[in-house]
């Protein structure tokens, strides 16, 4: 599989089932029909729309596991701009066919890495990270995996129903979740960013980790740094930036 990352498959895709996945997060799960869609755990497509005003193109993270053959689950978040995400929550409905191509991306697990795995997300930078955390469960592999993820609110929490199951099934598997804004919801989990003390307890709960980071820019380049500060090697940080 080390050269999935360099091949680009194209598929139509049709909605088969729509989830509410927070307030602002809606996941799409699609039939690929015969094709044989590979991708990595972790890599994105590109999404085409044809709308009123032109073809628009998105790219959204692949939240489903490649063991999983015949479909493909995506993950979007609602957003004050980009026409792709506004179609998929305002317009979209089960039965609609898109055009994909993919998967795409450098942000990619594969089992001969090994591990052990430290992911890290902020908000929708969830999205890649489940689809590894998916993987690395369906796979049964034998590795240490801890998962550290913040949202703003309690409700804004993606798959985390998803991530407490993967985490029940292997004592080899611990998560944290955080928020960072206090709200009226009902919340007795942590509060706070993911911070030099969290970080400094998660690197050092398992030998030299190998750590995937997505979230937004300015909590990547700040998690980036205190890692290395704390002596992680570059080569173990795998970030994904989004803009």
């Amino acid at each position: 599989m080390g050269n999935l990352n360099e091949v680009r498959v194209q598929a139509e895709a049709t909605i088969i089932e729509i989830r509410e996945e927070t307030p602002t997060v809606k996941s799409f799960l699609f039939d690929l029909g015969e094709t044989p869609f590979k991708y990595l755990p972790g890599q994105w497509v590109d999404f085409y729309i044809e709308t009123k005003s032109g073809l628009q193109i998105g790219g959204f993270s692949i939240t489903s596991s490649p063991t999983v053959e015949g479909t493909i689950e995506l993950a979007v978040k609602r957003l004050p701009y980009g026409i792709p995400a506004q179609y998929l929550h305002d317009t979209a409905r089960v039965g609609d066919s898109f055009h994909i191509d993919g998967g795409s991306g450098k942000f990619y697990y594969e089992e001969s890495k090994g591990g052990p795995l430290l992911l890290i997300a902020g908000g929708i930078g969830i999205t890649p990270i489940i689809s590894i955390a998916r993987y690395v469960a369906a796979k049964k592999l034998d590795i240490k995996m801890d998962i550290l993820y913040s949202a703003s609110t309690p409700s804004e929490f993606a798959f985390k129903t998803s991530i407490e199951e993967i985490v029940a099934s292997s004592h080899n598997f611990d998560c944290r979740f955080t928020t960072t804004q206090h709200s009226e919801e009902p919340w007795h989990g942590y509060n706070g960013r993911i911070n030099a003390e969290l970080l400094q307890q998660y690197t050092t709960r398992n030998e030299d980790p190998l750590i995937y980071l997505c979230g937004p820019q300015p909590m990547i380049t700040d998690i980036e740094k205190t890692l290395l500060d704390l002596g992680i090697e570059e080569k173990r940080i795998n970030a994904e930036r989004w803009w």
